[in-house]
């Protein structure tokens, strides 16, 4: 689409220049001419600070989730134990209800003897 003008002034090579997608590509556009390599690189140069960047940004957004959810793992944990601790309190609660039943069972039991043995020699 390039008209003779571009062509006379090299916008259409410019224009290659900054559509093109892979560096191999920018290679080959900018070998027969130094201006265009010298920006090459320095189109190179900037977009791979700007993936370093990136990939800089990402890795710090991993961390910090990473950390967040060791807390929160944490803080699990610790909900864990306190209802462990509150699971082991009810347990010896219960039991010492089933003692002081048992203990009233015995109790009841004992009364009723006497109560049939008094009948018995009435």
């Amino acid at each position: 689409m390039a008209t003779e003008e571009d062509k006379k002034h090299k916008i259409d090579t410019w224009a290659k220049l900054f559509k093109a997608t892979t560096w191999e590509e920018i290679k080959m556009i900018t070998s027969t001419n130094p201006s265009m390599n010298s920006t090459a690189e320095k189109i190179f140069a900037t977009n791979s600070d700007f993936m370093i960047a990136e990939r800089r940004r990402i890795r710090e957004d991993n961390i910090i989730h990473e950390r967040r959810m060791k807390e929160a793992l944490a803080e699990k944990d610790k909900k864990i134990e306190e209802q462990a601790k509150e699971l082991e309190e009810i347990d010896k609660k219960l039991e010492e209800q089933a003692k002081e039943l048992e203990e009233k069972a015995e109790l009841i039991a004992r009364l009723q003897r006497q109560l049939e043995e008094k009948g018995i020699k009435d």
